[in-house]
């Protein structure tokens, strides 16, 4: 007996398949042989030209290449055809059809049939040597994905930006890398999918007239040009959710997950910047232009940002009941939900810690601000409220701002950077890190400071007294009509290009 080396389950499997592949336009044309339903004429003819056919047809799909190779075509039907009925020959050899009245729908009706047989004789041949060992049968990342999707819906609501963001980023997936299922993804897929991302040009879903469909072409195009492509941060977030997802799906279906492993980023990528504080005196210019539109956010989120440290989202959906004073210092206690048009509405708040309370400085009551606020309930910014998403609508109502302040970017920043501001400031008159985490919403340092997280009656009077920045006219708050800013309102989208 001859000893067979170097074979294994797996490889068994494949060349059987592979067999089957082959075997099975040559099975259905054995099929459709019936006696005498060709003339003597063409049946030897015509026999010989189907099988050829047929041989050929079944090679390329074993082999998996040719202009026979795709699945779901039936190539073989006509050459079948050929072999049962007389004018299917006819039409094979380019001879003259004669009269002939087959049943109707005989034709693809025995075909139909004799395809079913032959398919299931396949998968019973295959499914007696047991299940192939790699073959994927997780659930497509698609759907996975869109289960991930209507999960964060239902527990952070409609607006989240984390369900348009997820939305997106499975779209991307599926272009540049397909829908597959979730155990088919090997890490050389994920590694491929960074390499796409970093020569995926930045804010690509905003261009003119270009579509997801687009992507792959201008991938390619923008890797020949060298062009600039998405950051690390980015690809990260992406790669991150992504494959989350993924090994969910992976464990619920009680399959193994094939991408995990060590990612490794292109350098070409661009590493995060240095979160610097924004020059005073740039904001200054940004502050005075607040003040000129006559519109409360643009006037108050810019001081806001700039002294109490906290995000916009928050700062957005601030309302006049959350202002309160509390150990002697008006203090702002942020709400989780709000209630908008009847419904309850999540604020887009980032930790837990952020629902903290932090303190007002002692100039929002000077100027009268919070007089004003304290005259009834409802939201602080009332036009903000008004968007479907007013923490995205006051993030773009700021860089248009910034913009229209004619700043330098690059040490103005974005109003992001108060944060940064504020963290600096702080510092430097030394304050209690401990104070300053609570005062801008982030986590406390370890269980010690865990122990009673809330701010002292000195640290209140600490936050609320501190120096104002020389560079920003604080005077310009005082004697402002807030009412009539409050009721301005704003002009919609982009302002037109000259």
């Amino acid at each position: 007996m001859t000893e067979v080396t170097g074979q294994t389950p797996e490889t068994v499997r494949d060349d059987v398949a592979r067999s089957l592949k082959a075997a099975m336009p040559v099975l259905l044309g054995l099929g459709a042989l019936k006696p005498g339903a060709l003339s003597p004429a063409i049946a030897e003819k015509a026999t010989t030209a189907a099988f050829d056919a047929l041989i050929e047809i079944g090679g390329q799909r074993a082999a998996g290449h040719g202009a026979f190779a795709q699945e779901g075509i039936h190539y073989e039907k006509p050459f079948v055809e050929a072999l049962r009925s007389e004018n299917g020959a006819r039409d094979l050899l380019g001879l003259k059809r004669v009269p002939e009245a087959p049943a109707a729908g005989a034709v693809e009706r025995r075909f139909a049939e004799m395809t079913e047989q032959i398919a299931g004789l396949q998968e019973i041949m295959l499914s007696r040597l047991g299940p192939a060992p790699d073959e994927p049968s997780g659930p497509l990342f698609s759907v996975a994905a869109d289960k991930a999707i209507e999960l964060k819906r239902r527990t952070h609501g409609e607006r989240h930006p984390d369900v348009s963001a997820l939305a997106h980023r499975k779209a991307v997936f599926i272009t540049l890398v397909g829908d597959r299922p979730v155990d088919g993804y090997k890490l050389d897929d994920l590694q491929d999918f960074v390499d796409d991302l970093s020569w995926t040009p930045p804010n690509v879903s905003k261009m003119d007239g270009v579509g997801l469909v687009d992507l792959p072409d201008i991938v390619r195009r923008n890797r020949e040009t060298q062009k600039p492509g998405l950051a690390r941060n980015t690809i990260e977030s992406y790669v991150n959710r992504l494959r989350a997802i993924i090994v969910d799906a992976c464990r619920k279906a009680e399959v193994t997950p094939r991408c995990t492993g060590r990612i490794r980023m292109p350098q070409r990528a661009a590493p995060p910047k240095t979160r610097l504080a924004p020059d005073l005196g740039q904001i200054a210019k940004v502050f005075d232009r607040g003040i000129d539109s006559g519109i409360l956010c643009d006037a108050l989120l810019i001081p806001l940002g700039l002294l109490t440290g906290r995000r916009i989202g928050l700062l957005a959906f601030m309302h006049r009941e959350d202002i309160r004073r509390y150990q002697g210092k008006w203090c702002v206690f942020p709400q989780a939900q709000v209630i908008r048009d009847g419904k309850v509405v999540v604020v887009p708040f980032k930790t837990e810690e952020s629902l903290e309370h932090y303190v007002l400085h002692d100039v929002f009551e000077r100027c009268g601000f919070v007089a004003w606020a304290k005259q009834r309930s409802g939201p602080v910014f009332e036009q903000l409220m008004k968007a479907r998403d007013p923490a995205d609508t006051a993030q773009k109502r700021m860089s248009r701002l910034y913009s229209s302040a004619g700043v330098d970017p690059a040490i103005a920043s974005t109003f992001h950077a108060l944060r940064a501001g504020k963290i600096r400031a702080e510092r430097e008159r030394r304050t209690d890190p401990r104070v300053l985490r609570l005062q801008v919403g982030h986590e406390t340092n370890g269980v010690h400071e865990g122990y009673d997280p809330v701010l002292t009656d000195a640290d209140l009077q600490h936050l609320a007294e501190a120096p104002l920045p020389e560079q920003i006219a604080w005077s310009r708050l005082y004697g402002l009509d807030f009412e009539a800013f409050a009721q301005k309102v704003p002009k919609g989208g982009r302002p037109k290009k000259s």
